[in-house]
């Protein structure tokens, strides 16, 4: 699903934590990230920037983030319709 939210000229890795699993999505960000920074990711989905990480191999940023109030309402099909991946390898 492309997202149209995250357009811009920032190559970021977006690492994700939920159900003690790692998600990974490559986004553009318009902008620098910082912590505390939200993301949104469709009208109603929206994650926290927790920490930002310079220099992994390929892009500009990684951020490392939450799902903000998340209510247990995610499953792992929702994540993959809003275009994270489940990071067999971990991170980093």
């Amino acid at each position: 699903m492309a997202n149209h939210y995250l357009k811009g000229p920032l190559k970021a890795l977006i690492v994700l934590g939920w159900d003690k699993r790692l998600w990974r999505m490559d986004a553009n960000l318009p902008f620098p990230p910082s912590p505390g920074l939200g993301i949104r990711l469709d009208t109603y989905e929206l994650i926290q920037v927790d920490s930002v990480v310079v220099g992994d191999y390929g892009y500009d940023v990684t951020c490392i983030c939450t799902i903000e109030g998340d209510d247990g309402e995610y499953s792992d099909a929702r994540l993959e319709q809003l275009g994270f991946e489940l990071a067999e390898a971990g991170y980093p």
